[in-house]
């Protein structure tokens, strides 16, 4: 159903709430830096907490483990945990972030519990060596340093005593200043390993060894100015005569948290066009006379996915513990645990009882069923051939039991060469015969390459390829690393990578809960929706569902350009990960063209973008923003006939 104009701008304008404070930092979820944010381009620097231990091994600190959980302070940029180095001797850190329009302040501290023999702690800055090659470095009263081309006589190219220092780019586009609370020993160091290769800043914070109770601390501040780039303008091209696969639309994961209400505001704010939930059976189990709350959340949200129309898969993450090879063995969230031989009966039986209920009692079918990454066993692990067996198993019982369930093939994790996964049961006619679609995890990333693979796998089955979980860090939740403006961007930009190059007929944000939620709840209990929710909805709202995508292109890496047609409704995607520039797109209908567009500091705005004309349209980009376009082909020949005032459809 197409909304009205009236219900359009009544959305717009809930976006425009007051927007948070601009970002100067991103960070992963130990709380290391990740990158400096500035209205150009993001510089991707990298920072760690490390003990130099007598003979010179470092070891890094900022290590979360299952024994040694790292813990963020609620609402704040502020971060602590434990270590513990070879010897046994044990300590803690402490790391807080202060964001302000001067910069970016980050202090350091470590506490001994024991004493701890060291030959020091440092503060390390990770730079990228393309950005500074053949710059500069200098601080106050000192000579200039190179920052060398060439491997240098000793990797340390720099030591001195300095409370400041500013690092200069060859070409001076990107200047960061650093300064500390008083003088600290700072090293740079020409970095080449396995791991790696940058430009290490390494200052200080204690010299020898840290007796019980001591405590260490290093207060740093960073300014980066500059831009990456002379801003010419880019170059975009679509190609409206190719159409390069059928694309349902998007949509979200609900498989847990689904009493929460930023769950039932997703459900009400957001077009879902794919979803997925968990098939909680180790619930189940105990709770199939009287399910309970949990249960029946899933159960209605499925039931409100089929009032919507909109497909779903259901998953699997565990199973009740008599169904293992090792039951009451491991823990819960141990990997790869097998189903017990003897027990397949068991399984079917208790999947087959949850679907017949949902069925019964719900009105609802799930369109495809899976265990939750099976290739890595989250945690119930198949290995290929396995996996095929598996889907012959569930989908013969599906059918003798009349249900419509198929097999979803794949739900690997992630999208790196996993494809091969899936190649038994591809082989196998019997399992294929059961199976509805293919699907992967996007977790961590892939190349232009990998991403197209699972697409090929699709095309060659001539099956719907799915993104079941679309996501950028599988560590973020530990800490909330996801609730920023920044990793809103790099779910965007891993949207626009998966579009242009693995070719899926749906995809699956994790998650529409409160689970990398896209809105917080206030103070007052009321859902507040984040920058990253309005980024989201230029995809799963804008985007026409059951569309074609159109063949397009850019001739700057850091603007990606995706576009999909629905009849004569055309909807560009434009992704500007750099500086403010011009756009120039070629290809066009000509058409008069709405916009809406989010940056870090104005979300969903809507605004007239122009008339393409000999299907050219110029725009100006915002820095680090979203812009979305939207025109109904032949709408400039009506905008022109229409009367003033009016409004075209």
């Amino acid at each position: 159903m197409t909304p009205t104009i009236t219900t359009y701008w009544m959305t717009v304008l809930l976006a425009c709430s007051a927007a948070a404070a601009v970002e100067k930092a991103a960070y992963d979820s130990t709380g290391r830096i990740i990158a400096l944010l500035s209205e150009a381009e993001d510089l991707e620097v990298t920072s760690s907490l490390v003990a130099v231990l007598p003979g010179g091994k470092r070891v890094p600190l900022q290590v979360r483990t299952p024994r040694r959980p790292l813990r963020r302070e609620p609402g704040r940029l502020a971060w602590s945990g434990s270590f513990e180095l070879p010897d046994e001797s044990q300590g803690r850190f402490q790391l807080e972030a202060a964001e302000d329009a001067a910069g970016l302040g980050y202090t350091v501290a470590v506490t001994a519990e024991t004493r701890l023999e060291l030959e020091a702690v440092e503060f390390v800055l990770d730079l990228p060596r393309p950005v500074f090659v053949n710059g500069r470095m200098s601080s106050e009263g000192g000579a200039e340093v190179v920052l060398p081309a060439v491997k240098p006589a000793d990797p340390v190219f720099y030591r001195g005593e300095i409370a400041s220092l500013r690092l200069a780019g060859a070409a001076g586009a990107w200047v960061l200043a650093v300064s500390f609370e008083g003088p600290h020993a700072v090293a740079l160091v020409d970095r080449w390993e396995p791991r790696g290769r940058s430009y290490q800043l390494r200052a200080v914070l204690q010299r020898g060894p840290l007796a019980a109770g001591a405590a260490a601390a290093l207060k740093a501040r960073f300014r980066l100015t500059g831009k990456a780039g002379p801003g010419a303008a880019c170059r975009l091209a679509l190609n409206n005569s190719k159409p390069r696969y059928r694309f349902d639309g998007f949509g979200g994961n609900y498989c847990w948290s689904n009493q929460s209400p930023i769950a039932a505001y997703t459900l009400n704010n957001l077009k879902i066009a794919w979803a997925r939930t968990e098939m909680k059976l180790f619930q189940w189990d105990k709770e199939r006379d009287n399910p309970g709350a949990a249960i029946r959340a899933d159960l209605e949200v499925m039931r409100r996915f089929h009032q919507m129309g909109a497909p779903y898969v259901i998953s699997i993450w565990w199973l009740p513990e008599r169904l293992y090879t090792d039951p009451h063995e491991k823990p819960r969230r141990a990997h790869f645990r097998r189903i017990d031989p003897e027990k397949w009966d068991q399984v079917l039986e208790l999947v087959g009882s949850y679907l017949l209920y949902a069925k019964r009692e719900y009105s609802v079918e799930p369109d495809l069923f899976s265990f939750n990454e099976a290739n890595i066993g989250v945690y119930v692990g198949f290995d290929p051939e396995d996996h095929a067996r598996a889907i012959k198993r569930f989908g013969a019982h599906f059918r003798k039991l009349g249900l419509k369930t198929k097999m979803l093939l794949g739900d690997a994790t992630g999208p790196r060469d996993t494809h091969n996964y899936v190649l038994a049961a591809a082989a196998d006619p019997e399992a294929m015969e059961f199976v509805g679609a293919v699907a992967f995890h996007s977790w961590g990333g892939a190349s232009a390459e990998q991403y197209a693979a699972w697409g090929d796998v699709g095309e060659w089955l001539r099956l719907p390829l799915l993104v079941t979980e679309l996501g950028v860090d599988a560590a973020s939740y530990h800490t909330r690393a996801w609730d920023s403006f920044h990793y809103g961007l790099r779910e965007a930009r891993m949207t626009q990578e998966i579009l242009l190059h693995a070719r899926p007929q749906g995809a699956q944000f994790w998650q529409f809960t409160n689970d990398y939620g896209l809105a917080r709840l206030g103070t007052d209990g009321k859902v507040e929706p984040t920058s990253r929710f309005w980024l989201m909805k230029h995809f799963t709202d804008l985007t026409p569902p059951k569309s074609e995508a159109l063949a397009t292109s850019s001739d700057q890496p850091r603007v990606l350009f995706t576009a999909f047609r629905a009849g004569g409704q055309h909807t560009l995607h434009i992704l500007n990960l750099g500086g403010a520039r011009e756009a120039v797109i070629d290809g066009l209908p000509d058409a008069e063209w709405r916009a809406v567009e989010t940056t870090e500091t104005e979300h969903y705005q809507a605004r007239q973008a122009g008339t393409s004309g000999e299907g050219k349209l110029r725009l100006n980009l915002a820095p680090r923003s979203l812009i979305t376009l939207r025109a109904q082909a032949g709408s400039a020949d009506q905008a022109a006939s229409s009367p003033p005032g009016a409004v075209v459809h």
